[in-house]
């Protein structure tokens, strides 16, 4: 039986997510540990949330799409994904998030101070995104936040961005689902969940997109640098 509290946990990361487009899991998981809510039911739960999310605005901005950077996103993300899943059964989940918190709280308040790097230094493949985004999200489901920072240090737009990243979140969020499916993550309790919240994740997404049109680009980039400061924090609990 889902109780208020939990409800109200997954309709945050669904506003989380519907916002900045990726964080559903660093603001989500944390929240339910701290709940002792069913961990592997939390994982599941998330990674179907992100891809019903995903889902509008990745057929809604079809046409900013770069099928370029996508592939090269996509290549990696497949051989990430299954070493993420297998993390979860054989390696320390909490390692892996106190190293990411670490990652982004260091990214966060480098950019809050204002030293941000230009595009001509941004040498990364996309490959090798790609790989560590599906790894975090066969894992920890956080596959959003690579992309995300890579975009950002790209100076991507915000059109750009939220295009490809939805395009991309709903592919990879589509075999990271399958994958927990598969691993034995799904149950009968995640599937009720999920119907229950359904009606509240379509609410958060019109609040949001009335939100992005009052927010210009040089506002939204300082609020998603305070959102990776707070998740980087709360992958410590």
């Amino acid at each position: 039986m889902i109780t208020p509290v939990i409800y109200i946990i997954f309709l945050f990361g669904a506003f989380v997510r519907a916002f900045f487009g990726f964080g559903e899991a660093l603001i989500t998981t944390p929240l339910l540990l701290l709940i002792a809510y069913n961990l592997h039911n939390g994982i599941a739960i998330i990674g179907i949330m992100g891809l019903i999310l995903a889902l509008p605005g990745a057929v809604r901005n079809y046409r900013a799409i770069d099928r370029n950077l996508l592939v090269n996103l996509f290549t990696g993300s497949i051989i990430g994904v299954p070493l993420g899943l297998l993390f979860v059964h054989y390696g320390s989940l909490n390692a892996l998030k106190w190293f990411t918190g670490i990652f982004l709280i260091c990214y966060a308040i480098f950019n809050l101070f204002g030293f941000g790097f230009t595009k001509s230094r941004i040498k990364i493949p996309r490959f090798i995104v790609g790989f560590v985004s599906g790894f975090l999200g066969g894992a920890i489901n956080t596959h959003g936040a690579p992309v995300a920072i890579y975009g950002n240090l790209s100076k991507w737009s915000l059109q750009y961005t939220r295009a490809n990243l939805q395009t991309y979140f709903a592919v990879v969020g589509f075999f990271i689902v399958i994958g927990q499916g598969v691993s034995g993550f799904w149950n009968a309790t995640v599937l009720q969940t999920i119907l229950l919240l359904i009606p509240g994740f379509i609410g958060i997404s019109i609040l949001v997109e009335w939100l992005l049109t009052k927010i210009n680009p040089q506002k939204f980039n300082r609020l998603l640098y305070i959102f990776l400061l707070i998740s980087g924090c709360l992958l410590f609990i």
